[in-house]
């Protein structure tokens, strides 16, 4: 079974749409990990009362060894706190999966080794496993619109919505 890591954004966007328990259900995992700067993100939010009620969640310190490996290298340096913080949790874990959605922060994190996924290729997955359900893909795709802005590129959005 994996550990289950996500950043700021990723976990912003579930539990704006009300869908975060998806991200356990596909895992079939009993907890999901932030990182203390991710909490920090999310507390500075409306969002934080919603956080709070996810008793799964579980805040992980990542390894400040990893941390400090990491501290030479230009793109990880560039990054935000919360998406440093991620990756290093995530290197630190064997068999971990990091569910991330900014594009640059996800191409690092695959540079360095993580297994890195983002939202498309979440509910894609979802998709191909059948936990989801066209109608489904649909409302989530619609509730990402409407309450996260969120956009995705035509292409992925028919092999969602096909």
């Amino acid at each position: 079974m994996p550990t289950v890591i996500l950043d700021a954004a990723f976990l912003s966007s579930f539990l704006k749409i009300g869908r975060l328990e998806l991200v356990r259900e596909f895992y079939s995992v009993q907890a999901v990990n932030i990182s203390p700067a991710v909490y920090r993100e999310i507390a500075q939010t409306e969002l934080l009362s919603q956080l709070v009620k996810a008793a799964w969640i579980q805040i992980a310190a990542p390894d400040t060894t990893v941390l400090g490996n990491l501290s030479n290298d230009e793109e990880f340096s560039g990054l935000g706190a919360g998406e440093r913080e991620s990756i290093a949790l995530a290197l630190g874990q064997s068999h971990a999966v990091l569910m991330m959605s900014d594009n640059k922060a996800r191409r690092v994190a695959a540079r360095l080794g993580t297994v890195v996924i983002n939202i498309p290729a979440f509910l894609l997955a979802c998709k191909r496993t059948s936990l989801l359900d066209q109608e489904a893909l649909r409302g989530i795709v619609q509730d990402l619109r409407d309450r996260d802005y969120y956009e995705f590129h035509q292409d992925i959005l028919a092999a969602l919505l096909e």
